[in-house]
Protein backbone atom coordinates (compact mmCIF):
# COMPACT_ATOMS: atom_id res chain seq x y z
CA UNK A 1 0.00 0.00 0.00
CA UNK A 2 2.50 2.78 0.92
CA UNK A 3 4.87 1.69 -2.50
CA UNK A 4 1.79 2.01 -4.51
CA UNK A 5 1.33 5.47 -2.83
CA UNK A 6 4.58 6.35 -3.31
CA UNK A 7 4.39 5.87 -6.71
CA UNK A 8 1.06 7.85 -7.50
CA UNK A 9 3.07 10.60 -5.04
CA UNK A 10 6.06 10.66 -7.27
CA UNK A 11 3.76 10.51 -10.53
CA UNK A 12 1.80 13.44 -9.63
CA UNK A 13 5.67 15.45 -8.51
CA UNK A 14 6.84 14.57 -12.06
CA UNK A 15 3.67 15.96 -13.83
CA UNK A 16 3.46 19.47 -11.90
CA UNK A 17 7.47 19.75 -12.40
CA UNK A 18 6.65 19.56 -16.31
CA UNK A 19 3.35 22.20 -16.23
CA UNK A 20 5.74 25.03 -16.19
CA UNK A 21 7.35 24.31 -19.49
CA UNK A 22 4.21 23.66 -21.30
CA UNK A 23 2.78 27.15 -19.90
CA UNK A 24 6.24 29.02 -20.61
CA UNK A 25 5.79 27.42 -24.74
CA UNK A 26 2.70 28.68 -24.82
CA UNK A 27 3.57 32.15 -23.93
CA UNK A 28 5.93 32.25 -26.53
CA UNK A 29 2.83 31.78 -29.00
CA UNK A 30 1.19 35.25 -27.99
CA UNK A 31 2.07 37.24 -30.63
CA UNK A 32 0.82 40.61 -27.90
CA UNK A 33 4.75 40.48 -26.58
CA UNK A 34 5.64 41.55 -30.02
CA UNK A 35 3.27 44.20 -30.02
CA UNK A 36 4.40 45.36 -26.59
CA UNK A 37 7.85 45.80 -27.57
CA UNK A 38 8.39 49.57 -27.66
CA UNK A 39 9.16 51.61 -31.11
CA UNK A 40 13.17 51.88 -31.53
CA UNK A 41 13.82 48.76 -29.84
CA UNK A 42 16.26 46.59 -31.43
CA UNK A 43 14.00 43.15 -32.80
CA UNK A 44 15.80 40.01 -34.75
CA UNK A 45 13.50 38.31 -36.76
CA UNK A 46 13.92 34.67 -38.04
CA UNK A 47 12.02 33.91 -40.99
CA UNK A 48 10.43 30.73 -41.95
CA UNK A 49 13.18 30.28 -44.96
CA UNK A 50 15.61 30.80 -42.67
CA UNK A 51 16.70 33.94 -43.25
CA UNK A 52 17.34 36.52 -40.40
CA UNK A 53 16.37 40.07 -39.89
CA UNK A 54 17.73 42.70 -37.23
CA UNK A 55 16.58 46.05 -36.72
CA UNK A 56 14.83 48.37 -35.49
CA UNK A 57 11.10 47.90 -34.13
CA UNK A 58 8.77 50.53 -35.67
CA UNK A 59 5.11 48.85 -35.54
CA UNK A 60 3.83 45.31 -35.23
CA UNK A 61 -0.19 44.76 -35.97
CA UNK A 62 -2.21 41.69 -36.17
CA UNK A 63 -0.74 40.58 -39.61
CA UNK A 64 2.42 42.43 -39.84
CA UNK A 65 5.48 43.46 -38.11
CA UNK A 66 7.61 46.68 -39.48
CA UNK A 67 10.94 47.34 -38.67
CA UNK A 68 13.91 49.86 -39.52
CA UNK A 69 16.42 47.72 -41.37
CA UNK A 70 19.69 50.35 -42.80
CA UNK A 71 17.55 53.40 -42.59
CA UNK A 72 14.91 51.37 -44.66
CA UNK A 73 11.36 50.24 -43.64
CA UNK A 74 10.93 46.44 -43.90
CA UNK A 75 7.57 44.84 -43.68
CA UNK A 76 7.56 41.13 -42.36
CA UNK A 77 4.33 38.90 -42.60
CA UNK A 78 3.19 37.55 -39.46
CA UNK A 79 2.50 34.18 -41.36
CA UNK A 80 6.61 34.02 -42.41
CA UNK A 81 7.80 35.13 -38.95
CA UNK A 82 9.24 31.95 -37.11
CA UNK A 83 11.01 33.52 -34.10
CA UNK A 84 11.45 36.88 -32.76
CA UNK A 85 14.16 37.92 -30.45
CA UNK A 86 14.47 41.17 -28.42
CA UNK A 87 18.21 41.60 -28.55
CA UNK A 88 19.09 44.27 -25.51
CA UNK A 89 22.55 45.23 -23.67
CA UNK A 90 25.70 47.01 -25.40
CA UNK A 91 28.17 44.95 -27.34
CA UNK A 92 31.07 44.76 -25.47
CA UNK A 93 34.11 45.18 -28.27
CA UNK A 94 36.17 46.70 -25.97
CA UNK A 95 36.57 43.69 -23.52
CA UNK A 96 36.38 40.94 -26.36
CA UNK A 97 39.04 43.13 -28.49
CA UNK A 98 41.39 43.03 -24.88
CA UNK A 99 40.95 39.32 -24.56
CA UNK A 100 41.92 38.83 -28.11
CA UNK A 101 44.95 40.96 -27.85
CA UNK A 102 46.40 38.82 -25.13
CA UNK A 103 45.40 35.78 -26.38
CA UNK A 104 46.77 36.68 -29.81
CA UNK A 105 49.82 37.68 -28.34
CA UNK A 106 50.50 34.80 -26.06
CA UNK A 107 49.87 33.21 -29.13
CA UNK A 108 52.62 34.88 -31.56
CA UNK A 109 55.12 34.90 -28.57
CA UNK A 110 54.95 31.31 -28.46
CA UNK A 111 55.20 31.06 -32.22
CA UNK A 112 58.39 33.74 -32.01
CA UNK A 113 59.67 31.56 -29.03
CA UNK A 114 59.69 28.55 -31.16
CA UNK A 115 61.46 30.50 -34.04
CA UNK A 116 64.51 31.43 -31.77
CA UNK A 117 67.55 30.40 -32.43
CA UNK A 118 70.15 31.29 -30.23
CA UNK A 119 72.77 30.50 -33.39
CA UNK A 120 71.00 33.01 -35.61
CA UNK A 121 72.04 36.47 -35.81
CA UNK A 122 68.50 37.76 -36.51
CA UNK A 123 66.36 35.29 -34.74
CA UNK A 124 65.91 37.69 -31.82
CA UNK A 125 62.89 39.96 -33.57
CA UNK A 126 60.98 36.87 -33.68
CA UNK A 127 59.21 36.74 -30.49
CA UNK A 128 58.52 40.80 -29.98
CA UNK A 129 57.44 40.75 -33.90
CA UNK A 130 54.81 37.53 -33.21
CA UNK A 131 53.80 39.49 -29.65
CA UNK A 132 53.25 42.84 -31.93
CA UNK A 133 51.00 40.36 -35.31
CA UNK A 134 49.47 37.91 -32.71
CA UNK A 135 47.91 40.95 -30.93
CA UNK A 136 47.19 42.84 -33.92
CA UNK A 137 45.70 39.84 -35.19
CA UNK A 138 43.68 38.78 -31.71
CA UNK A 139 42.26 42.52 -30.68
CA UNK A 140 40.17 42.40 -34.52
CA UNK A 141 39.08 39.17 -34.16
CA UNK A 142 37.82 40.10 -30.47
CA UNK A 143 36.18 43.27 -31.22
CA UNK A 144 34.15 41.53 -34.47
CA UNK A 145 33.38 38.77 -31.67
CA UNK A 146 32.48 41.12 -28.90
CA UNK A 147 30.82 43.11 -31.84
CA UNK A 148 27.98 40.30 -32.50
CA UNK A 149 27.31 40.11 -28.72
CA UNK A 150 24.32 40.87 -27.18
CA UNK A 151 21.35 39.14 -24.86
CA UNK A 152 18.57 38.23 -26.98
CA UNK A 153 15.09 36.93 -25.29
CA UNK A 154 12.84 34.66 -27.25
CA UNK A 155 9.74 36.86 -27.20
CA UNK A 156 7.44 34.94 -29.97
CA UNK A 157 7.84 31.50 -31.33
CA UNK A 158 5.11 29.89 -34.29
Amino acid sequence: MKIKFLSLLLAAALLAMHTPLVLAQESFRQWSAVQAIGVDERLVVKQKDGKSIEGRMIEASETNLTISRDKKVVNISRDNIREVYHSTGKAAKGKWALIGAGIGAGVGGALGAIKYSPDSDDSEVYIPIGIMFGAGGGAVGGLLFGASKRQRTLIFQQ
